[in-house]
């Protein structure tokens, strides 16, 4: 499976979280190629697309905007997932915040049907990523399925939800 990943700008949280996706997604076995939108000259030849963005202003950076405009027609054809970093994210994640939050994408959803959406707060935790090894760890209990949802969210729901999506798009790439 060829997988794009791509990200608005070319630095900071959000390119940092590409990586860390295309990083669990090349751990399961896919081909990924992670790239700024900007050094996107066409998502031919991607079995699945994964873009993701800085929220701005309650919706999308432009620049992210672009992209999806500019390929509306092949992401249709083609598993679509996006992620958003939202730096006010709190832990308070009810019904109430998830509909506020799910109206930052729906434009996005508007133009094309996305397989799956995470919403991230860009916050890394310095600590766990500096104890060597803990990465390792990590990843060996999320792929054994011995995580715990909490323990998950305070090391990476990026991570989390790039093993949940590469689930998801070996499911459909099986039809």
């Amino acid at each position: 499976m060829k997988i794009l990943v791509t990200h608005s700008g070319t630095s900071g949280v959000t390119a940092d979280t590409a990586g860390r996706i295309g990083r669990v997604l090349t751990g399961l076995g896919a081909e990924i190629t992670v790239l700024p939108m900007s050094g996107v000259t066409t998502v031919k030849g991607f079995s699945a697309v994964v873009a993701g963005c800085m929220e701005q202003t309650g919706g999308w950076m432009p620049e992210a905007m672009e992209f999806v405009r500019r390929n509306q027609a092949l992401l249709k054809k083609k598993p679509f997932a996006i992620f958003t970093i939202i730096p006010s994210l709190g832990m308070d994640k009810g019904a109430e915040s998830r509909m506020v939050i799910m109206q930052y994408t729906a434009h996005v959803r508007g133009m094309v049907h996305t397989v799956s959406e995470g919403f991230f707060s860009g916050e890394a935790d310095s600590r766990e990523a500096a104890m060597p090894g803990e990465r390792s760890k990590f990843k060996l209990r999320l792929l054994l399925g011995l995580l715990r949802e909490a323990e998950g969210r305070s090391h990476s729901e990026a991570e989390t939800w790039a093993a949940q999506l590469h689930e998801k798009l070996v499911k459909l790439s099986a039809r």
